[in-house]
């Protein structure tokens, strides 16, 4: 019997490659916890991605409720620190309290992440955070870098493929501002 893992997902396209590949050794269950999307358009687009690949691989999943306004407390005060900074620290450490929360409350030893797919995300401060919430909740973390062997290239490829939607920065309000100010 596999043992069930609970992998939080930020993204349908970010999640085209970690679910194949650990859905053959893995009893999945999709966790969609990003109350950092904004505005909330963006959000259901992301979530309906999401539930389309889950659908399409065959992974179960839970989606978590939305709740842009103690994300946006939990960020207070870090709203110009820079990308991969101490604001993406609070922003990871919230989505996968949520996540911690959830695997404990249902009995799910095992967790991991996709954030960790991207080169636009750190993967050590992602590792770290894990870890700091394995030890709370007594989860164990399992820290798996999907970026490695083109994983990245190999999402982006699956993502396309199937036509989920891609989009274009990191999710929150700020990486939004930050893009448009770089155009």
């Amino acid at each position: 019997m596999k043992e069930k893992l609970l992998i939080h997902a930020c993204c349908g396209p970010c999640s085209a490659y970690p679910l194949r590949v650990l859905k053959d050794d893995f009893e999945l269950l999709g966790f969609f916890s990003n109350s950092n999307i904004a505005p909330e358009e963006e959000y259901k687009k992301r979530e309906q991605s999401f539930e389309d690949l889950c659908d399409a691989v065959g992974v179960n999943y839970v989606v978590d409720h939305y709740d842009p306004d103690s994300w946006n407390e939990a960020v207070k005060g870090l709203e110009n620190e820079p990308e991969r900074g101490k604001r993406c620290e609070k922003c990871f450490e919230f989505r996968l309290r949520r996540a911690f929360e959830f695997a404990k409350k249902n009995k799910i030893k095992y967790i991991t992440t996709t954030l960790t797919v991207t080169p636009y995300k750190d993967t050590k401060m992602v590792f770290k955070t894990g870890q700091k919430l394995s030890d709370e909740y007594g989860v164990s973390f399992t820290p798996m870098d999907f970026k490695k062997n083109d994983g990245f290239k190999k999402t982006l490829e699956l993502a396309k493929k199937q036509g989920l939607y891609l989009q274009k920065y990191c999710g929150c309000i700020y990486s939004l501002k930050d893009r448009e100010a770089k155009q």
